[in-house]
């Protein structure tokens, strides 16, 4: 336990003006719409989108959950974050353009426009309160505990008036100054968030004698067949961490089996606030680099330290990243380590603040309680549900034990209608109650699952529950309706989808696709290339497996020039419409 000094004071006082200061000078222009509000006008650039996204992944709670598995699994357990680079340079490569050209202002809002009618009016507002409360208000939950975590290993200050003082500055200049105040404090916070983790792993690496030492210690505690320190568990088995069949689900099914399949609403709020195609599709793609190769490697250098200095048995694991900082860190450097936690907790919890209020506000309140009100009146409401949005999550932060078991069920609950989310933009034939089965059927079956063999492997537990509800929605969708030519038709007309899975669409009224599958689909397999290697090159290199390493990083550069100029041709610098024979084209009209 360290007590913070006048020097650490400062440099969070520091920080704590610049947040007001950026907040408050996008005020005026927040307050002019509900755009403005939510997406910020649709003007944002690439690199500033990037850095948002990233700043907002970049939570409080992230190198905690890392640190537990990485004490439970050794490196490889780090493949639960990484197989999320699967979906997102999915996402960089088939979805970023299609949801720019939506124009939504949260990916719920897509539903009316895809499936249309009172189904698609029913499941916007079941998924405005699944997502914008529930779901939402979880995310939340595990962040503050993140912060309580961290403030309870690292200093004696009282958490609960951290957690006031902190929140409360995050709620004024969100409630201010909306997405433009999120994204841009998001810029300043994630700077802050990566030096504070490359310079505790730099002390926490030096506090065990350097890299070569640390890896010696290691074999030597826990043996050199355990796997501890290797990229990805191989076969046979013998003593290793990481059970084979968890890398497996991880690798094959988790990246598409939850949430962010299509993208995930934080960051479709971005894309949809990009400037245009390309911006949303670069912004996307930098995020990916940001988040799984940059910040992810001092966690994983200071979670091996801990496990030299604590040992495997804690109890707790996720507090060994906490009393790292507390141990290695000197007086003005755990300042700056300190405000780097609270500014990965405040970006996270800004976002998660605005996204939430924009379900409520534009999928429920706006949509079907008050339809006519002034755009004054839509961003008041809207800085009305923050203060809900916040009070909800506070309340299940006091019920979280766990931040990494918590993703996991989080993740297991919405499993199951993954596939509907990808699919709806890729066949026809999905509809509404594709979409409600599968998500209800997925939160009834974990929830069953949970309670009755809550120390099944996550693996098991995701075959289990994704089985059950895939089986359930194609049954729903062939004995319901499938959507009306009608809509079909004019959201064909208007985000452009690939030809595969529309074919009679786009034959029946004589449209002409804008996007291509085949070479999204050749890009998405380079870009997981150039990822991963870019990954296990910085990656091996940190494990001194230089020449590997090298190699690996070589074939990076390679590939993503190749990348850069295919995302040049593949993407328009100006939206555009669909080309659209004028005698097809039919005003959308509001669902009933």
């Amino acid at each position: 336990m360290r007590t913070l000094n006048s020097l650490d004071y400062s440099i969070i006082a520091t920080y704590t003006l610049l947040c007001f200061a950026v907040g408050f000078y996008f005020t005026k222009r927040a307050s002019k719409s509900t755009e403005e509000y939510f997406v910020g006008g649709r003007v944002m650039p690439w690199w500033l989108l990037g850095i948002s996204m990233a700043a907002t992944n970049f939570s409080v709670d992230t190198p905690l959950a890392v640190t537990k598995f990485i004490f439970q699994e050794g490196i490889a357990g780090c493949w639960f974050f990484w197989a999320g680079a699967i979906q997102v340079m999915v996402s960089v490569f088939l979805f970023a353009q299609l949801w720019r050209r939506s124009k939504v202002l949260t990916d719920v809002e897509i539903v009316e426009r895809r499936y249309g009618g009172k189904p698609a009016s029913f499941l916007r507002i079941f998924k405005g309160v699944y997502f914008g409360v529930i779901f939402n208000c979880i995310v939340m939950g595990w962040v503050y505990k993140g912060l309580i975590k961290i403030m309870t290993g690292v200093t004696n200050l009282n958490t609960t008036e951290v957690l006031i003082i902190f929140t409360a500055i995050v709620v004024i200049y969100t409630f201010a100054s909306g997405f433009h105040g999120v994204v841009w404090t998001d810029f300043l916070q994630y700077f802050l968030a990566i030096a504070g983790g490359v310079a505790l792993a730099w002390f926490a690496v030096m506090e065990v004698g350097g890299l070569e030492l640390m890896y010696q210690k290691l074999g030597h505690l826990y043996g050199k067949e355990s796997g501890l320190t290797a990229l990805y568990p191989t076969w046979p088995q013998a003593a290793q961490w990481m059970p084979l069949s968890v890398f497996m689900t991880y690798l094959f099914i988790q990246w598409w089996a939850h949430k962010f399949a299509d993208g995930g609403g934080k960051h479709i709020q971005r894309m949809s606030s990009a400037k245009n195609e390309r911006h949303a599709v670069f912004g996307t793609f930098l995020f990916a680099i940001l988040n799984f190769v940059i910040q992810i490697w001092p966690w994983i250098l200071t979670a091996l330290a801990a496990l030299v200095i604590f040992g495997r048995d804690m109890k707790d694991p996720e507090m060994a990243y906490p009393m790292m900082m507390a141990k290695v860190l000197p007086s003005g450097m755990l300042g700056l380590v300190v405000v780097a936690a609270i500014a990965a907790f405040m970006s996270t919890i800004s976002t998660h603040v605005n996204l939430g209020s924009s379900y409520m506000i534009n999928d429920i309140y706006r949509r079907f309680l008050v339809k006519r009100a002034s755009e004054k009146h839509y961003v008041f409401a809207a800085r009305i549900a923050t203060l809900l949005t916040l009070l909800c999550s506070i309340g299940v932060a006091m019920n979280i034990h766990s931040i990494g078991n918590t993703w996991k069920f989080l993740i297991a609950f919405t499993s199951g209608a993954g596939l509907t989310w990808i699919l709806r933009w890729f066949w026809w034939r999905v509809n509404a109650w594709s979409e409600f089965s599968a998500m209800t059927t997925s939160g009834i079956a974990t929830i069953i699952v949970e309670l009755t063999h809550p120390k099944m492997l996550f693996s098991y537990k995701m075959w289990i529950i994704i089985g059950i509800s895939t089986a359930v929605w194609l049954v729903v969708t062939f004995l319901t309706k499938p959507v009306d030519d009608k809509t079909l038709k004019n959201f064909v007309a208007t985000v452009g989808p690939a030809r595969a899975g529309w074919k009679r669409i786009y034959d029946t009224y004589g449209l002409q696709p804008k996007f291509k599958l085949q070479p999204a689909l050749i890009s998405w397999a380079l870009g997981l290339v150039f990822l991963f290697s870019l990954n296990f090159g910085l990656g091996n290199v940190l494990l001194l497996n230089i020449t590997t390493g090298l190699w690996q990083l070589a074939v990076a550069v390679i590939i993503f020039a190749i990348l850069v100029q295919r995302i040049f041709k593949q993407t328009a610098p100006e939206l555009k419409p669909i080309a659209v024979p004028a005698e097809t084209i039919e005003e959308a009209t509001e669902p009933a």
